[in-house]
C-alpha cells in the first residue's frame, strides 16, 4: 500500500516508550508506507500520576532518534492542557486538509473496547481511519461488531503482541532490576541518569 500522503499519529503516554511502541509503530509505518508522528500527550485524559512530560519527550526523541519513519510531534505535549483525540483529528484535518482515508490514528485493542468513553467516539471515526493493533488475545469479529453502530473505518494491523507495557518498565526500575531489552536502546541508560521511577525502592 503506497500511501505517501497520509498522516499517522500514535499518540499516548509513553511514560517510558518501550519496544511494544516501536514494534507497532514500525509495523505501521511500512505496511503504510507513511512517517508515523509521535504525539506525547502533555495531560492524558484516561491517565493518572503521568511522568515529566519534559523526560517524557526526551525518552520518545530518543527511541526515535536514527528512524526515517518515525518523528516525534509535541504540539499536544506544548498545549499545557487536557487534549482529547477528537482535537488533535480536527486540527490535522483542517490544517493539511486531510480525508478520513488518509488521516490514521493507531489504537490498542484495550483502547478500542474502551472506545464508547472517549469524547466525541462518532467525532474521531468520521475524521479519521483507525489502526487497531492487540494488545492481547482479542476476538476482533466481536469488537468490530460493538463499534459497527460508528460506521467507523477499522483496519487491523496484524502486529505481533508484545507483553510490555510502561507500567512494567516503571516497576522493574523501581525494583532496581535492568530495563535494557523492554526500552528502546538509550533510554535505559537515560532513565538511570535522571533517576526517574525510583519511587518506592
Amino acid at each position: 500500500m503506497n500511501n505517501e500522503e497520509c498522516i499517522i499519529l500514535y499518540g499516548g503516554s509513553f511514560d517510558p516508550p518501550h519496544i511494544g511502541h516501536m514494534i507497532v509503530a514500525q509495523w505501521v509505518a511500512e505496511a503504510l508506507s507513511g512517517t508515523v508522528r509521535f504525539l506525547p500527550a502533555g495531560n492524558p485524559p484516561h491517565k493518572d500520576n503521568v511522568g515529566s512530560g519534559a523526560h517524557r519527550l526526551k525518552m520518545l526523541e530518543i527511541a526515535t532518534a536514527g528512524n526515517p519513519s518515525f518523528l516525534v510531534d509535541d504540539y499536544e505535549y506544548n498545549l499545557g492542557k487536557v487534549n482529547y483525540t477528537v482535537d488533535t483529528l480536527e486540527r490535522y484535518s483542517r490544517e493539511y486538509n486531510v480525508s478520513r482515508e488518509k488521516l490514521f490514528f493507531v489504537i490498542g485493542s484495550d483502547s478500542l473496547r474502551d472506545f464508547d468513553t472517549w469524547r466525541d467516539p462518532q467525532g474521531i471515526a468520521n475524521q479519521a481511519t483507525l489502526l487497531a493493533f492487540a494488545r492481547e488475545g482479542v476476538n476482533w469479529k466481536e469488537l468490530l461488531l460493538s463499534l459497527k453502530h460508528l460506521g467507523a473505518k477499522i483496519i487491523i494491523c496484524k502486529a505481533p503482541i508484545i507483553q510490555v507495557s510502561s507500567t512494567l518498565v516503571r516497576a522493574r526500575v523501581r525494583q532496581g532490576l535492568r530495563v535494557d531489552y523492554l526500552v528502546p536502546s538509550g533510554v535505559d541508560k537515560y532513565i538511570a541518569q535522571m533517576g526517574l521511577y525510583q519511587e518506592g525502592i
